[in-house]
């Protein structure tokens, strides 16, 4: 049993669970439906917690007064394969000593019952609550069975459920059901009258207080683009004037989808469940317009979620300066460490782009020499504003000997203070130092010019500092107008990026007139008050994201624009599984686009670490291939040969097919032989194991292996049954670190449990016609990464692999053939040739095809491999192409050989003579 602890909700949220909680404590049966991902099972969970408060006491109550019941929860994963001797009692196999042993046992419901009722019995003030999750997925009124007439009122001394009496007064039923799938079976009106039913509205104010269907044009919040995407359903749904009201709500996405990182949620959830209704006819085709603007908001060069920015790479700074710290404390180099601090904590910038502009540029601060005893030294590398600290040691200067002959320390050029470190990619930094406030760098006009290097030893802090704001301004000026190239009707950035080039210009001209630098201290130290004075009175600097500013009679939101960090597309993997803690993704495209190539690079990239260039190589990577799941072997080989020592890794591949099920995946019964003393068989010895992904999950879940990424790869996921091959288990992909319960027992446990650092990785064929047993409820909880066919990997296939530059050359004259057959066979696709029924990003061939070495393994590429599968296209109605003359030219001539009317098999020479054609030079 599981206790459930109520979270953070809005003010809606509290009110529902509220009202749901009076319901379930006078009705005791409650079925929560809705769409996908409106929080029914988290709703359930919430009543079930709050329903152990005083004042929830209609079915009696055993406590003092004022005390709160103890509440226990089981859930329950309703599936295909889930049944009444799952439920509530069945007769079970059991593999015991290698036999069979076949046993009456009570499950779920019934263990519960007795519990519950003892308890009872017992006075004890407590409550027990099974909630039943998607419902809709099983037979539910099979599965229920004669529990339901139990739960009629009245009913309390007949006798039923293998004997035992209705229901205990402190026992209650929360079931769930999802409307965005079909049931397994019609639903019975008589199971309905047994629950108070409540369908979950879709509304974005259970996530935030403040919801609004009215926001800026521009806004890609959570909470905007929650109502985008509902409108693009709406609009678009089909036949939706003819549809009641229930069958218009089921294909909404669910409000539980829209939150922070937003951006990647829609790139990566929502976006490809878009597409999806529009291929599944869910919504017009003329939603793809809508669909592709919202797809914009979020894919362009420069976005407003700093989530797809790099916003991780600084830390160790200070959060507190405010403009008056920043103004107090003038001492040497402070004055630069907290301006770098503000910037970082406002959030307007990236990482790379204060490390770039600020930390290492040499227009803010260089020092590439230091007079030491005498003699000037020039340093290994040229030294900015802050260096590695373990390099302090190489950038000193002064002297190294006393007046009297002794040795004494030099003086360094950075700082030894811990406040005064930033850590930077994992590295610790020290700050330049060595700044005397004494001194005044007079303004020159060549400290506003791009080409300005700021080489100064020991020096006044004004000119580093001026050139950190120039680079902060200069920043978000560039950010906001690229970002308008984009979105030139977002009014408010268009505001903020004016107001940022005005309050820059008046910033030179007040630094323009402080003065020049003098010879008197006292006068240098106040002309450097006054400096610090005029950067505290910024405007922009000191507000935070979200705040106004007054300018012009118009208010101006302050907002951050960064430019979108592209990088490499298995970095992109790992961010958005980590940050959406969505730890399973699928990897989908036409054939010949990589797919599986791809998660084994993937792997590669995650096994090295994701900030080192290098990949695994694959004899790297097969060494994390596991070998053995028990746990007396080595896991892999890789620990064979470094042991002690935990991987980083660990994975294992398996391929779904049609007849791939829960026994094969999860857990189920193993047959073996047993072997006589001769070595013949002499018995067969039955015993309930694990399977893959439940060997997985246990290695996983051991504390030996906590800092492993345990990766199983499914290739072909979309060939089997999901819903019957995870079973149970859909709930535990969700909600993980939970003991979900299944029906084997191994190890003494039915439970099975799915920890963090266990991902799936899925790789599905888009042109494959069993996609559609995917259905919407499980793809929310998959990321969906697309691949394409891709020209430039034909163009540079082998390239800069070594060869000499003869070779190169020959494997360039290749790839180029090879793209032109590529690209006369992408004409295929094209709207006017491709049935409409189908999708160019679905079904065109990938860029595997044309991947060779010579001209003529293109050639028996060609004939042996595309020809075939384009045919296959043609037979199925993919194609709808008007028929010339085969002999005309080589488009013609492919045409022919898609049709039939060339025989490939007979007609070589003409086979060939097409294919000369369609590579030869436009």
């Amino acid at each position: 049993m599981t206790k459930v602890r109520t979270q953070a909700m809005t003010k809606a949220t509290k009110e529902l669970v509220c009202q749901l909680c009076e319901v379930v404590d006078n009705s005791k049966y409650l079925l929560l439906s809705g769409p996908m991902a409106v929080g029914k099972t988290y709703i359930a969970q919430a009543v079930a917690a709050q329903c152990g408060l005083p004042r929830y006491n209609a079915q009696g109550f055993w406590g003092n007064s004022g005390e709160s019941c103890e509440i226990l929860t089981e859930l329950i994963p309703i599936h295909p394969s889930f049944s009444y001797e799952d439920f509530v009692r069945g007769i079970s196999m059991c593999a015991q000593g290698g036999s069979f042993a076949w046993e009456s046992q009570d499950k779920v419901f019934l263990q519960v019952l007795k519990k519950a009722k003892e308890s009872w019995s017992a006075k004890e003030n407590k409550k027990y609550f099974l909630i039943l999750d998607d419902i809709g997925r099983g037979s539910i009124t099979g599965i229920l069975g004669d529990v339901l007439s139990r739960m009629e009122p009245g009913r309390g001394e007949e006798k039923s459920c293998e004997g035992e009496r209705t229901l205990p007064p402190n026992l209650y039923l929360i079931a769930t059901y999802s409307t965005a799938i079909d049931s397994a079976e019609p639903f019975d009106y008589g199971l309905f009258r047994h629950f108070y039913s409540y369908t979950l509205e879709n509304d974005y104010r259970f996530l935030e207080d403040g919801a609004t269907e009215i926001f800026p044009e521009y806004d890609t919040s959570p909470n905007a683009m929650f109502y985008r995407t509902r409108r693009v359903v709406e609009e678009n749904l089909r036949h939706r004037y003819q549809l009641p009201w229930q069958e218009r709500e089921r294909y909404l996405l669910g409000h539980g989808m829209f939150q922070a990182p937003v951006a990647l949620v829609m790139r990566y959830q929502v976006i490809p469940m878009l597409k999806q209704y529009v291929k599944d006819g869910v919504v017009d085709a003329t939603a793809g317009i809508e669909i592709d603007a919202l797809e914009r908001l979020v894919t362009g060069a420069y976005s407003k979620e700093p989530v797809l920015a790099r916003m991780d790479r600084i830390t160790g700074y200070r959060t507190d300066v405010t403009a008056d710290v920043y103004y107090r404390e003038a001492l040497t180099h402070r004055p630069i460490v907290n301006l770098i601090a503000r910037i970082k904590t406002q959030g307007l910038l990236t990482d790379t782009e204060i490390a770039d502009t600020m930390l290492f540029h040499p227009g803010v601060l260089v020092r590439k020499s230091g007079k030491l005893d005498g003699i000037v030294r020039y340093f290994p590398a040229p030294a900015y504003l802050y260096v590695k600290r373990a390099d302090r040691d190489l950038y000193t200067y002064g002297t190294t000997v006393t007046a009297s002959g002794a040795s004494k320390r030099p003086r360094f050029f950075y700082s030894a203070q811990k406040d005064d470190v930033l850590t930077i990619d994992g590295t610790d930094y020290a700050a330049a130092a060595e700044m005397q406030p004494k001194e005044y760098t007079r303004w020159d006009e060549s400290l506003n010019s791009d080409a300005y290097e700021n080489e100064r030893g020991s020096s006044s802090p004004n000119s580093i500092m001026f050139r950190i704001l120039r680079s902060y301004y200069n920043g978000l000026i560039k950010n906001y107008d690229g970002y308008l190239l984009d979105y030139p009707e977002d009014d408010n950035i268009r505001l903020l990026g004016a107001f940022a080039r005005e309050e820059f210009d008046r910033f030179i001209q007040s630094v323009r007139q402080i003065g020049s630098g003098s010879d008197e201290a006292e006068v240098n130290l106040e002309r450097n008050r006054v400096f610090r004075e005029a950067i505290s009175k910024l405007t922009l600097l000191w507000k935070d994201k979200g705040d106004l500013i007054e300018w012009k009679g118009q208010s101006i939101k302050v907002e951050g624009v960064y430019k979108v960090d592209r990088v490499e597309k298995y970095g992109e993997y790992a961010r958005a599984m980590e940050l959406l803690g969505i730890h399973q993704m699928i990897l989908q495209g036409p054939p010949g686009t990589s797919k599986t190539y791809s998660a084994r690079e993937y792997l590669k990239f995650v096994g090295k670490g994701e900030r080192n260039e290098e990949l695994l190589s694959d004899e790297e990577l097969d060494s994390f291939q596991i070998q053995s799941y028990q746990e007396e072997d080595a896991m892999a080989e890789w620990e064979v040969t470094h042991p002690g020592q935990t991987p980083a890794i660990a994975w294992d591949i398996v391929q779904f097919h049609p007849s791939y099920g829960y026994e094969d995946f999860v857990r189920g019964i193993e047959v073996s032989t047993v072997k006589d003393s001769s070595g013949a068989g002499s018995a067969i010895s039955y015993d309930t194991v694990n399977k893959v992904l439940g060997s997985m999950a246990r290695l996983a879940a051991s504390p030996k292996y906590q800092t492993t990424k345990f990766f199983l790869v499914i290739d072909e996921i979309n060939r089997a049954n999901l819903a019957t091959v995870f079973g149970e288990l859909i709930y535990g992909l969700e909600y993980r670190g939970k003991g979900v319960a299944t029906p084997y027992t191994v190890d003494n446990s039915n439970k099975v449990l799915l920890p963090d650092n266990l991902y799936i990785l899925g790789t599905m064929n888009t042109a494959d016609k069993s996609i559609g047993g995917i259905d919407y409820a499980i793809r929310r909880r998959f990321l969906f990464f697309s691949l394409l066919p891709d020209a430039n990997a034909i163009l540079n296939f082998k390239l800069s692999q070594g060869a000499d530059e003869e070779e190169e050359n020959e494997q360039r004259a290749v790839n180029r053939q090879a793209l032109r057959l590529f690209e006369e066979v992408e004409k295929l696709f094209h709207a006017g040739n491709l049935n409409p029924e189908y999708y160019k990003d679905d079904v065109q061939i990938g860029h595997t095809y044309f991947m060779v070495s010579t001209k003529e393994q293109l050639y028996l590429r060609f004939k042996y491999q595309i020809l075939p599968i384009l045919r296959e296209y043609f037979k199925d109605g993919m194609f709808q192409f008007e028929m010339g003359d085969a002999s005309e030219d080589g488009w013609s001539g492919l045409l022919g050989c898609i049709t039939g009317e060339i025989n490939v098999n007979y007609e070589e020479h003409r086979v060939r003579e097409i294919f000369e054609k369609l590579i030869e030079e436009p």
